[in-house]
């Protein structure tokens, strides 16, 4: 058994103005969507969070809602940076407690974002949580700071990106995230982390390697964590390495943990993705299991590229995998379109279920002319075959 993506709709949900975002980007990335399960007569609501490079300062981070399974889409609220004022400025993750957690009852939102100042100084990354099923927000701690968001900055403490957030074996919110700060030994260019907090993201326990390669050249980040039928955890990531190219494939590599904690060496980068024929998917990847595709369910990969030409993706590729990631992967048509020459189009898709886990939205920060992007979505039926 496998499933058939049968895409029946695509649009927008935001488009910036040229005038309200800076001049060296295309305005939006990074889009985080999820459908709430646990929020009453908000059920079914869909939620999507997304980097907004806006002049106008501090940025926040804009939460858009569709109430219609991700066909329309309106401004829903902002998640402002009330612990330092300087800005949400990079990497927003959404995700709903689908259980009681220390004091925050099933329902309940967390959100974290990375705080950095205008002038470029130091990466923080906050958590925040939200009583109201995403109306209003509240700073809740600090996970962890680092130094400015340069990388391979080797003469100054290294800065702390991209969470992810997700709750372990044990029901604890953990924080996965990419850290540069152990580059004072010279052998980690760059790492994966995670912090596990035992108090509902009060406070946070001590940092656990995830993947530290110590060559001195291997980049592991952007890690994305999904949990799968049998209990354990998947965890995607990429791994740029500019040894031998300034262009690398930074092919997206996975790692399997019993609890969302333990996994495994760090030293060990992990298998990568790809088809029989070795067809691989490249940066900024997003993974999801879905239960549909057979007795084992479906892992469904998506990024930026893959080991295909550079151009333009009409749909390009998924790789979806149908034992638990065991065995070689197989491609399905992706729901959204954009064309990978543009450098930050297509920068760290997202993805979630919808309308019951039915049907796959897909959100993508798309081109709209030569400079600027829009977060643009596909909508498809799953089905099985």
């Amino acid at each position: 058994m496998a499933i058939e993506l049968k895409k029946d709709f695509t649009g927008v949900v935001y488009s910036p103005r040229r005038e309200e975002v800076y001049g060296n980007g295309g305005g939006v990335l990074y889009p985080r969507p999820i459908e709430l399960h646990h929020a009453g007569e908000d059920n079914g609501l869909v939620l999507a969070a997304f980097d907004h490079y806006t002049v106008k300062e501090p940025p926040v981070t804009p939460i858009y809602a569709s109430r219609d399974g991700g066909k329309t889409w309106e401004f829903y609220s902002q998640v402002e940076d009330t612990k330092n004022g300087c800005g949400l400025r990079f990497q927003p993750v959404l995700l709903e407690l689908d259980r009681d957690v220390a004091d925050l009852p099933a329902g309940t939102l967390v959100f974290s974002a990375n705080s950095i100042p205008l002038t470029f100084e130091v990466t923080e990354l906050l958590f925040f949580i939200s009583r109201d099923h995403g109306r209003t927000w509240e700073y809740r701690s600090t996970v962890c700071a680092g130094g400015p968001p340069v990388e391979q900055n080797w003469d100054a403490l290294g800065p702390v990106w991209e969470p992810f957030i997700y709750l372990n074996a044990d029901g604890d919110i953990t924080v996965i995230y990419t850290d540069e700060r152990p580059h004072t030994d010279r052998r980690l260019n760059q790492t994966l982390a995670l912090q596990v907090s035992k108090d509902g993201g009060l406070t946070w326990g001590e940092e656990k390697f995830v993947t530290a390669v110590p060559d001195g050249f291997s980049r592991p980040g952007m890690a994305i964590v999904t949990r799968l039928p049998d209990g354990r955890y998947f965890v995607c990531y990429e791994c740029v390495n500019f040894k031998d190219s300034m262009f690398p494939p930074c092919e997206v590599h996975f790692k399997l943990s019993p609890d969302g904690v333990d996994w495994g060496d760090p030293a060990d980068l992990g298998p990568v993705a790809q088809t029989e024929d070795g067809f691989f998917l490249g940066s900024m990847p997003y993974c999801l299991w879905i239960p549909q595709g057979g007795p084992n369910g479906t892992i469904i990969l998506s990024s930026k590229k893959d080991s295909g030409p550079v151009g333009l993706r009409e749909p390009g590729w998924f790789l979806v995998n149908y034992d638990l990631a065991r065995g070689p992967w197989e491609k399905v048509p992706m729901l959204v379109t954009y064309d990978s020459r543009m450098h930050q189009a297509g920068w760290s898709m997202g993805m979630c279920t919808v309308e019951d886990g039915k049907r796959l939205l897909q959100l993508c920060p798309s081109q709209m002319d030569t400079r600027m992007l829009q977060i643009s979505y596909g909508l498809a039926d799953i089905l099985e075959k």
